[in-house]
């Protein structure tokens, strides 16, 4: 294929071409991507592995910080975002999204023997400067807390896992985090923290793609439309999402 003709296909075409897309993940997101020793494993891994049999092809997945992860896909550096990234009106200015894939919100996860904040809880007791807040950069639970709780100190981190230490170690007192995530962390540290749901519990993620692939994106839907309905999909989600 001569590069003159490669650069009139679009990038569907181009995937189907060459036999191969790339997609832009952020790891230490359970349960959707999780990169270890063993490899990349999550639901988002899954489905990255479904469409790529659905189209034939074989896939890539490129590893980057949430908050550059925008940046990476518009400058080609991969051909879609899967991600557990929720859809947002401010996100739709740059990207292109699939329709929805799970719900989730913004909840606030904190230890179970923090008598200062779970006496009498509200959460306008945690819009204070005597409270640290932690937020992984670039979630939406980050823009969620600089919006409305402006008192109080937030530290932000790059990893789940960091948020999570910080949290036991006592660096900060609060996450604010996805409610799923929320979920599974209360689950896997059990005797020491819990969680409590913000207004906000109607967040939907998707997967996004440049705005010139209006294409791609409508050729992930079909996917995502068929997939939805398989024993394959049923398998994959009580094996990530059913607690």
């Amino acid at each position: 294929m001569s590069n003159l003709f490669a650069d009139e296909l679009t990038t569907l075409q181009k995937i189907k071409a060459e036999g191969k897309f790339k997609t832009c993940t952020a790891g230490g997101f359970p349960p959707f991507s999780i990169h270890g020793k063993d490899g990349w494993v999550g639901f988002d891994v899954d489905m990255i592995k479904s469409y790529a049999n659905f189209l034939k092809v074989k896939y890539e997945i490129v590893d980057y910080h949430f908050d550059g992860i925008i940046p990476a896909l518009n400058t080609k550096k991969c051909d879609m975002i899967v991600s557990g990234m929720t859809i947002t009106d401010e996100r739709k200015k740059t990207v292109l999204f699939s329709n929805s894939y799970f719900k989730d919100g913004i909840s606030v996860l904190m230890k179970k023997n923090n008598s200062t904040i779970l006496n009498n809880f509200s959460f306008d007791k945690l819009n204070s400067e005597n409270i640290k807040i932690g937020v992984r950069l670039g979630y939406t639970s980050d823009f969620y807390v600089g919006k409305n709780y402006k008192k109080a100190k937030i530290l932000k981190f790059n990893e789940t896992a960091d948020l999570v230490n910080a949290l036991k170690n006592n660096q900060i007192d609060v996450i604010f985090t996805d409610t799923n995530n929320a979920i599974n962390i209360s689950s896997k540290f059990g005797d020491s923290f819990i969680y409590k749901n913000t207004e906000v519990q109607d967040e939907y993620f998707g997967v996004a793609f440049r705005v010139k692939d209006k294409d791609l994106m409508e050729n992930f839907n079909q996917f995502l439309s068929s997939w939805t309905k398989t024993k394959e999909y049923t398998e994959i989600y009580e094996k990530h999402l059913v607690k």
